[in-house]
């Protein structure tokens, strides 16, 4: 019995072993390396995610520049009408690294088209709140956890599908997710506004967000389950952990960009009601413009620096570059109010918001391997929406209840981006 018993053993072990072999091999018995994935067109992926990336953007600010406008409708104070823009990204905080988790498991594709649904579901909590400030408060915080998801698994997306030779040209289309929603939302949401009220902003956008979520079910194709098994298996042995990304490296790369998303707020979601006081004479019309100029601008600029960094293979001198612009742009930007107010604009798109695609791509190289990404998205998801969150929250308070402190929070802001440009610049690159 016992040589019977290892002879059926032994036959059990060289069918595993043949099974394990028939999956490495391939035709012709010649031993193959692990399955490859067919790449998609950078093109074609960076640009359908940057229309979902626009259309949760949108979303996020349709608010700015009638927030002033529907606050007496919902009964909010001007203190508590500023949580329509603050719980957007509160809401991100909780559910950062959960989406990571969330996208390893479902894949990106399935868990950005629920998300995309869940924008629809805040839109219409939202339309339903009829005067109740409570519930369109509530409403936001459903849309803002839809922004997270997004934006946790985009970069998933790219990083899955793309060849990673041509992965800062999709990441720099990519990066163009916020200012591009930002601007539209600026030009359209007053006219639409002004012509179909509150009511028509948010159908408006609702019906974006699920005309992107077709754009992403018809033309982006989530890699093959069978080629991501094989990678997992090859890494089986070093199981992910978020503690891997507990390194000095790591904390200096997520401070800089803590502060690049800090005044991304400062700019879209408070500089127009700064520019709108009296002293600085800007209608609601110019002041979206105004606010959303740079972010206009940054629709060529993050592509092309996208680009340059494929081209040249570094991203650190240009993202230290780039974040050292964004501080003094948003000082003119606060404190002035003619040519240098422009020329300050100007310099922000043109160069400042470079920054945003090449942050995406410098931490896919600062992640210390591939099969961190999902919790390494989740973790960079978890810290822009705490720097979206202070980008509304501290700068309100550093504006004052009237917002009358515009110049002391300028100079805040300048000093505050140059220690996040300073921090990028001692981040080790791989």
């Amino acid at each position: 019995m016992p040589k019977k018993q290892s002879r059926r053993d032994a036959a059990s072990v060289e069918t595993a072993q043949a099974k394990r072999s028939d999956a490495m091999t391939a035709s012709g018995g010649r031993q193959a390396s692990p399955a490859k994935p067919v790449y998609q067109s950078a093109l074609k992926v960076g640009l359908v995610v940057l229309v979902v990336g626009l259309s949760v953007a949108c979303v996020q600010y349709k608010v700015p520049t009638i927030m002033t406008a529907i606050a007496p409708r919902f009964h909010l104070s001007t203190d508590a009408s500023s949580w329509l823009m603050s719980i957007f990204t509160l809401a991100g905080i909780f559910f950062a690294l959960p989406a990571g988790g969330m996208a390893q498991r479902f894949g990106f594709k399935k868990v950005m088209l629920c998300s995309s649904a869940l924008i629809v579901a805040g839109s219409v909590i939202g339309l339903l709140a009829g005067g109740n400030g409570v519930v369109l408060i509530a409403s936001r915080a459903v849309e803002g956890i839809s922004l997270t998801i997004i934006t946790t698994c985009a970069p998933i997306a790219i990083q899955r599908c793309v060849n990673p030779d041509r992965i800062g040209l999709a990441t720099g289309l990519w990066g163009c997710w916020g200012s591009g929603g930002a601007v539209i939302a600026s030009v359209l949401t007053p006219q639409i506004f002004a012509s179909a009220g509150f009511e028509g902003v948010w159908i408006v956008f609702a019906v974006f967000a699920a005309f992107a979520a077709l754009l992403l079910l018809l033309f982006v194709r989530e890699p093959s389950r069978a080629i991501e098994a094989a990678a997992s298996e090859q890494s089986a042995a070093r199981v992910p952990r978020y503690s891997e990304l507990a390194t000095k490296n790591v904390a200096l790369f997520l401070i800089s960009f803590v502060v690049l998303n800090l005044l991304m707020l400062a700019l879209l979601g408070m500089l127009p009601s700064v520019l709108m006081l009296p002293e600085k004479g800007f209608s609601r019309e110019m002041a979206g413009f105004a606010s959303t100029f740079a972010s206009l601008l940054a629709l060529v600029s993050t592509p092309l620096f996208g680009l340059l960094a494929d081209k040249i293979g570094r991203v650190k001198p240009l993202l230290v570059f780039t974040l050292t612009m964004l501080g003094p742009c948003l000082f003119l930007m606060y404190t002035q109010t003619g040519m240098l107010f422009w020329v300050g604009a100007a310099a922000l798109g043109l160069l400042g918001f470079g920054s945003i695609g090449l942050s995406i791509a410098a931490w896919m190289q600062i992640i210390p391997r591939p099969e961190l990404v999902p919790k390494g998205m989740g973790v960079l998801t978890l810290v822009q929406s705490v720097g979206q969150f202070l980008g509304t929250f501290l700068v309100q308070i550093l504006l004052g209840p009237t917002f009358e402190n515009w110049f002391f929070a300028g100079i805040v802001l300048m000093v505050v981006g140059l220690l996040g440009a300073g921090a990028a610049a001692m981040v080790r690159f791989r």
